[in-house]
């Protein structure tokens, strides 16, 4: 569980959801699906009752949703064990002593919003599930911590590209403190940060998550093409830097990678599953 917990936890949870959304409809043949999120839940099960496991950083919280679901759908209740395992080590360790979320993004090495992203996920799976107030706590605080990440306003970009076709920061996330440049992961939050507006009853809260949504999409070409890594400050990680002053407003227009899609399409649906209109902000 500790090599590539973000990469397995992801996987497992987009198996585990595709595999509940599959069952309403009797066309849809799960059965390699679930024999691949079965294996994995016990593996990961496995290594996590075990006595001397502790995860490298919040990247393993990624495993808290999939466990739980994997349990309901497996009738198991070792993987239930092992989520709430999972979920109480990072309220008492991370939530009650106030330590930073980090380790959820493969661009830096300190906090970071995917780590927080890891976090709320796991904490909002395990309050659904249990009802237990502490959860709803932390989540509150890891949802928190992610929109520290938002941007909320529409920042100036220079002549070029972005300018010209009059970008909207608004909605946006940075990836962390050490890799400054905006992305589309806020896509992949906003369907959960509306669930936490439901919760709490805050409605700026829903109407925030839909313009993180909104606003992610304004780059996808009539190609159904989105690229990534926005620079908005002088900061990048590639291409020629001698001259850090020609970085912002610099956009990986042709680097255009699967996930980016995937998440659109799932959190389009999960909005859907909440019966949210997307184009509605009242």
């Amino acid at each position: 569980t500790n090599k590539d917990p973000v990469s397995m936890g992801q996987a497992m949870n987009s198996f585990a959801m595709a595999i509940e959304k599959a069952s309403e409809n009797p066309a849809f043949q799960t059965e390699k699906w679930a024999t691949f999120l079965k294996n994995a839940a016990v593996w990961c099960t496995s290594e996590i009752l075990k006595k001397d496991w502790v995860p490298r950083s919040t990247a393993e919280a990624f495993f808290i949703a999939p466990l739980i679901k994997s349990s309901a759908l497996f009738d198991e209740n070792k993987f239930f064990k092992a989520a709430i395992k999972v979920a109480d080590y990072y309220y008492n360790e991370y939530y009650l002593k106030q330590i930073p979320y980090w380790g959820g993004t493969l661009d830096a090495s300190g906090e970071d919003k995917e780590g927080a992203w890891a976090a709320f996920q796991g904490f909002l799976a395990a309050y659904e599930v249990t009802k237990d107030k502490k959860y709803l706590s932390a989540a509150t605080h890891a949802g928190y911590t992610c929109l520290s990440y938002a941007v909320v306003w529409d920042i100036p970009m220079p002549p070029g590209r972005l300018e010209a076709n009059n970008f909207k920061a608004r909605g946006w996330t940075v990836v962390s403190p050490q890799n400054q440049h905006l992305d589309v992961y806020g896509v992949l939050i906003a369907p959960s940060i509306y669930k936490l507006g439901v919760l709490l009853d805050k409605p700026k809260l829903k109407e925030f998550s839909k313009v993180m949504y909104l606003s992610c999409g304004q780059m996808i070409s009539p190609e159904g093409i989105h690229g990534e890594q926005i620079q908005h400050t002088n900061f990048a990680q590639r291409g020629n830097m001698s001259d850090v002053y020609r970085l912002r407003g610099g956009y990986a227009e042709d680097w255009t990678v699967f996930w980016i899609t995937a998440h659109f399409i799932t959190a389009a649906a999960e909005f859907a599953s909440m019966d949210v209109n997307l184009s509605s902000f009242n």
